[in-house]
């Protein structure tokens, strides 16, 4: 590890098939300007700019390959790479919080991983600090031993303990599949092909695809009807075998005060968050699982390449919601979740149903004008939404326990935010001129993250009870669950 090493070559083929990925939708636009070409010459100008495409794509993969090298030197992980200008970045191995493994199809073969470098700090929190796209495990495993060591010489030998990796959660293919079947994953799925179908449509011959399908119409609204109800179905059966393969064998360790967390089918994928990076922990239901008892747990982390849909901090999937606790307590102990809350007063609750009803009432009434009769149906929205307003109403609590806040809140999804006050950024109180009359006020409070805040807001609370929570924030007063001693 202490010389210039380069990545694996398949590094070229991924760098390949990245560029290609990106370049997919001016290759396809260029293929259906061929199908409109007379014979001739002209014709093969489309398939003569895709070659030369593809062949750029393939050309810059490999000079990127070849250009790239790390090693370690004086305690930084050092990284050079470039096409055209040569750019060099020095990590210091002191910075280095994690590395976060994973196997694609092409790594596994070749026994390679992608390591993601964080660190604490990032310069820029939408990426991680650097990636290498294929080492061998045996080349990573000597990264990270590196690091481990460094953790040792900077603790005393009675400061610093190696712990050995210990399963504190696994779940269970059963949990899994029911996951699936209760996640969102099929609108993802329907909205990829509609953005597809977008980007090509100006290609498209779309007076002769109107015509074809205002004359298949006549033969019934029941078979269009049931086409939608299909593709309904096939979207949503790939999102659950897309959820089944991307969480099998999950499980979350313990190691060395880092928390560990693996899985996929697949791709198998490894992330590391060191424990001093947790901000909070926030636990979700939606109105699916919360009936059945299940709900979800995120920790909510500082740094990290936030915006990079393989880095999750959600530690808990999906687990029963009387089981938290316990789990929880095995990674981060000093978290309570099943406290007393406090309600919010029932004078709120016009205004929880108000704020959840004016936005569908006026879509109701702009549909019901110019679709009339059948836009009267558009006002079913009006009583779905006021079910929700009243059980956002019901939901909102708080709760103050030594230097813990929890925040609950609803909007679609219940919320439950558990923070300590250590690490909270900020607490805002927001009072308008109608909700001073009705002595009410909203708190919001706000963790550091790597996007520059994850924010807990609660509407419509008792004045007096706002005024408690940022007393609370402000000073080191005792309170006995959001009273003052």
């Amino acid at each position: 590890m202490f010389e210039p090493k380069r990545l694996h070559p398949i590094s070229a083929l991924i760098n390949f098939i990245k560029g290609l990925k990106d370049a997919i939708l001016p290759l396809i636009a260029v293929l259906f300007l061929n199908n409109n070409q007379q014979d001739g010459w002209l014709g093969s100008i489309p398939l003569l700019i895709s070659g030369s495409l593809l062949l750029i794509i393939l050309t810059a993969g490999i000079i990127k390959w070849l250009r790239f090298s790390y090693w370690i030197e004086e305690g930084e992980l050092r990284i050079e790479h470039g096409l055209f200008v040569k750019k060099k970045r020095y990590i210091p191995i002191d910075r280095i919080q994690s590395l976060d493994f994973s196997e694609g199809i092409f790594h596994r073969p070749f026994q390679l991983v992608k390591v993601k470098v964080e660190t604490a700090g990032s310069s820029d929190a939408l990426e991680a600090e650097a990636e290498l796209t294929a080492i061998h495990k045996k080349e990573a495993d000597q990264i990270q031993l590196v690091i481990d060591e460094r953790k040792k010489e900077k603790f005393s030998e009675n400061e610093y303990e190696e712990v050995d990796r210990k399963l504190v959660y696994q779940m269970e293919l059963k949990d899994i599949i029911i996951m699936a079947l209760t996640s969102g994953g099929a609108g993802v799925v329907i909205s990829g092909v509609l953005v597809f179908l977008s980007q090509g449509m100006e290609f498209l011959p779309v007076d002769a695809i109107y015509d074809e399908v205002i004359s298949w119409l006549q033969v019934g609204l029941l078979v269009f009807a049931a086409a939608i109800v299909f593709v309904l179905f096939i979207a949503y059966g790939i999102s659950v075998i897309l959820t089944i393969f991307r969480y099998s064998n999950f499980s979350v360790y313990i190691d060395n005060g880092d928390i560990v967390m693996t899985r996929g089918l697949l791709e198998k994928k490894q992330v590391t968050i060191p424990l001093n990076r947790i901000q909070g922990v926030r636990v979700d239901e939606n109105p699916i699982r919360q009936p059945l008892g299940y709900a979800t747990v995120t920790i909510i982390s500082a740094g990290g390449s936030v915006n990079d849909s393989d880095q999750t901090l959600t530690i808990l999937p999906l687990i029963k919601r009387n089981q938290i606790t316990d789990v929880l307590r095995r990674i981060i102990d000093d978290y309570e979740l099943d406290l007393p809350a406090n309600r919010v007063p029932k004078r709120s609750l016009f205004r929880y149903i108000l704020r959840f009803i004016w936005l569908p009432a006026i879509i109701a009434g702009v549909v019901s004008y110019y679709l009339f009769p059948f836009g009267l149906l558009a006002w079913i929205l009006v009583p779905a939404a006021s079910l929700f307003g009243y059980l956002s109403f019901k939901d909102a609590g708080w709760n103050i326990n030594d230097n813990q806040l929890t925040l609950i809140r609803r909007i679609l999804v219940k919320q439950t935010y558990v923070m300590k006050k250590r690490r909270i950024q900020a607490v805002t109180k927001d009072q308008t001129i109608f909700q001073k009359r009705a002595r009410l006020a909203s708190i919001e409070a706000t963790l550091k993250s790597g996007a520059g805040g994850a924010s807990a807001r609660l509407w419509y609370l008792e004045e007096k009870d706002t005024d408690i929570v940022m007393s609370w924030y402000r000073y080191n007063d005792s309170y006995n669950n959001g009273s003052l001693d």
